[in-house]
């Protein structure tokens, strides 16, 4: 995997993900994306014209990627290793991770908890669009 310099949310990191099949699209691209369709995807791959956040989509974001730094540690201290976020490639595939150990072999993908996860005994009984998410990463 090659390993980006890239932050979440600024014009280089826009201009990577749309030349790149991202982790976090992996779900339209199956079909099975709650957020995007899959024909809606298409289109913006190919004219490289994407919908534009809203202020509400942005504070989300933003939530989330606070939510993701304060959870780090917790899971730093459950899989006893330090993570670091960062972007990664291979080929055309990429993905901005949450987390990843140096030896990029325990990933961290971090969702705000909401009554799906909650519902949840094991990851096998998380929602497909989250696990399709996770596998490409």
């Amino acid at each position: 995997m090659i390993t980006h310099s890239l932050q979440q949310g600024t014009a280089e990191w826009h201009a990577f993900r749309a030349a790149h099949f991202t982790a976090s699209d992996a779900p339209a691209m199956m079909g099975e994306s709650p957020y995007k369709t899959r024909n809606k995807l298409l289109r913006e791959k190919a004219t490289g014209v994407s919908a534009e956040v809203d202020d509400a989509t942005q504070r989300r974001f933003d939530d989330g990627h606070r939510f993701e730094a304060l959870a780090r540690p917790l899971a730093e201290e459950i899989i006893g290793a330090e993570l670091y976020p960062v972007v990664g490639s291979e080929g055309k595939l990429a993905a901005s991770f949450d987390g990843l150990t140096v030896l990029e072999d325990i990933c961290f993908e971090h969702k705000t908890l909401n009554n799906d996860i909650r519902a949840c005994q094991t990851a096998d009984a998380l929602p497909l669009h989250y696990r399709i998410q996770m596998e490409q990463q």
